[in-house]
């Protein structure tokens, strides 16, 4: 559930990247090297594929390959999702076919990379790409399974619920090995909205909105958080932030951080007071929350890619580099689309698979063919001084 004030907010966010696109990306030639132009993939054109990284290998899979939606259009339409796949071996810059998956993979299924298989929830189907055999498999899901959010813990897969909105769902857990599911205990978070899990070295980290009459009614509604101890199997509650978003967080190595810019301070009606950044920072282990550091404005980056890689992070035309606590924008490529497609980081290197070229018009035409990879995460964009 949310309310007015927080749907405008994610719609204001959806903006970001398209407005930071028109606005200011860097040339590129005022960086050489910043960006690879890869081979094309052996797909057909396409939005929001699966995209994960094994270590060695970017895998593509299914996405929508109809033509692209207008901007602010409610389309409604026969579906093309897609079900080939490639993968990039980043070392070689070569691609090569993978098996078909035996059903539809919609534009932006949920996915997890867990050992040397691929988990992809396609609707309410739960399948596994096993890289080494090159082959799928369907996994038999338990009764009253629905769709979710799906985490890699270590060996296990976690697929918890992203909304107490319509009925409270048990976050369940596959183990692979023994092919068993069981559930996690409920967390000591309550009914919430926005939930998202995020595994951390001694376990899982859940961030939520709580589930109320009216969200931001009364206040801001900001993100609470609960620890879950893998060893312990037990919940711990965490300080409640002074953040609005939560939903874009990653484990960088030593915290979480969620790098989404802007905030808001409620409007002219049930103002806050003061401005409430989106994004933020979380030490798991001690509960202490805080900002982003030298967080640059919102709309102000270049190339609008998106897409978390633990120590780095791509949001808004920006790259954030933990290690450093610093931002660069990304220069857009030679070539390349408007709108970048999915990415993925593979190690310290972005990869970003097609887009859409705004010049084009919104046709099937509109959709880019190319990927790109850039330099270290460190050379990618001149850093904030």
């Amino acid at each position: 559930m949310r309310s007015p004030a927080v749907a405008g907010l994610l719609a204001a966010l959806a903006l970001t990247g398209a407005c930071g696109a028109a606005g200011r990306s860097p040339d590129p030639s005022e960086q050489p090297g910043a960006w690879q132009r890869l081979p094309d993939p052996p797909l057909t054109p396409r939005s929001g594929p699966v995209v994960a990284w094994t270590g060695s290998t970017v895998l593509v899979v299914g996405g929508d390959s109809g033509p692209p939606c207008p901007p602010n259009a409610d389309c409604v339409g026969p579906e093309h999702y897609a079900r080939d796949g490639a993968g990039l071996d980043a070392g070689a810059r070569t691609w090569h076919p993978i098996s078909a998956a035996p059903v539809d993979v919609p534009a932006y299924s949920p996915s997890a990379l867990v050992g040397r298989r691929l988990f992809v929830l396609a609707k309410t189907v739960l399948l596994a790409y096993d890289v080494a055999a090159d082959a799928w498999t369907r996994i038999p899901t338990p009764p009253g399974f629905r769709s979710g959010q799906l985490v890699a813990d270590r060996d296990r897969l976690v697929v918890a619920s992203g909304s107490d909105e319509q009925e409270m769902m048990p976050d369940r857990v596959y183990d692979p090995g023994t092919r068993a599911w069981s559930t996690l205990p409920d967390d000591p978070v309550g009914p919430a909205f926005d939930r998202l899990v995020t595994a951390i070295p001694t376990g899982l980290v859940l961030t939520a909105h709580a589930l109320v009459e009216d969200p931001g009614g009364d206040g801001p509604s900001l993100v609470l958080a609960a620890r879950f101890d893998r060893s312990a199997a037990t919940w711990t509650r965490l300080p409640d932030s002074d953040q609005l978003g939560g939903w874009a967080w990653t484990w960088t190595g030593r915290r979480l951080v969620d790098p989404t810019l802007g905030g808001a301070d409620g409007g002219g009606v049930g103002n806050y007071g003061r401005a409430i950044p989106f994004g933020g920072i979380l030490d798991p282990a001690t509960g202490a929350w805080s900002r982003l550091p030298h967080a640059p404005k919102e709309r102000t980056g270049g190339w609008p890619v998106s897409a978390l890689g633990g120590r780095f992070a791509a949001v808004g035309g920006w790259t954030y580099n933990d290690q450093t606590a610093s931002w660069a924008p990304v220069p857009r490529p030679h070539g390349a689309p408007d709108e970048p497609g999915a990415a993925v980081w593979a190690g310290d290197r972005l990869v970003v698979i097609g887009g859409i070229d705004g010049a084009r018009g919104e046709t099937a035409g509109s959709r880019a063919k190319g990927a790109w990879i850039s330099g270290p995460g460190e050379t990618l964009g001149r850093p904030l001084q």
